[in-house]
């Protein structure tokens, strides 16, 4: 899929609306749910939400057009986006001032964006949503690179056992593998 400026637009705005004015919601937060949720629909439809590339960085995925996109919300008027501290930390701080274009994501999608704006905006803090997004993909790009949706599927990759591991000594056997 290619990125979808509009629908990436609309999800950011989306976000922001539900979840930009709750304590400690920064741009941390906000940029694992869109990537949570991108990812998501990418396992679930084989298809992400926006089609955004996102960049391997220190705190978790980047999403590429993100400065951007908020930066034209904010000439909008359609967020506001201010500096503040949150536990003595420095983090960038968002409220919507309009209500976000939901017609661009369907329910499935924003049941998505839903699922992970209650995991990470009220259930937990960045740090503890980190296992999430930083993930065996995110683990295994370099700084700067970027993060196909496809390797999310390596973080399902296991160990044989039981009769799987029995099958493949078999089938190794039958190829004349070591």
């Amino acid at each position: 899929m290619e990125f979808d400026r509009n629908k990436f637009k609309a999800l950011l705005h989306y976000v922001v609306w539900k979840a930009g004015d709750r304590h400690g919601f920064g741009t941390t937060e906000l940029y694992k749910v869109l990537w949570l949720s991108d990812a998501r629909a990418y396992m679930l439809t084989k298809q992400p939400i926006t089609g955004e590339i996102y960049i391997r960085e220190k705190y978790g995925p980047l999403p590429r057009h993100a400065l951007g996109i908020i930066s034209e919300l904010e000439r909008d008027n359609a967020i506001r986006v201010w500096n503040d501290r949150c536990d003595h930390k420095p983090v960038w701080r968002f409220k919507s001032l309009i209500s976000p274009d939901k017609l661009l994501l369907d329910d499935k999608q924003r049941d998505i964006v839903d699922y992970w704006l209650q995991h990470i905006a009220l259930d937990r803090t960045a740090e503890s949503i980190s296992e999430e997004s930083h993930d065996l993909a995110w683990k295994l790009a370099k700084l700067g690179e970027e993060l196909p949706y496809y390797a999310l599927f390596a973080a399902r990759v296991r160990d044989p056992h039981g009769k799987e591991l029995e099958w493949a000594k078999s089938r190794a056997t039958d190829l004349g593998l070591p």
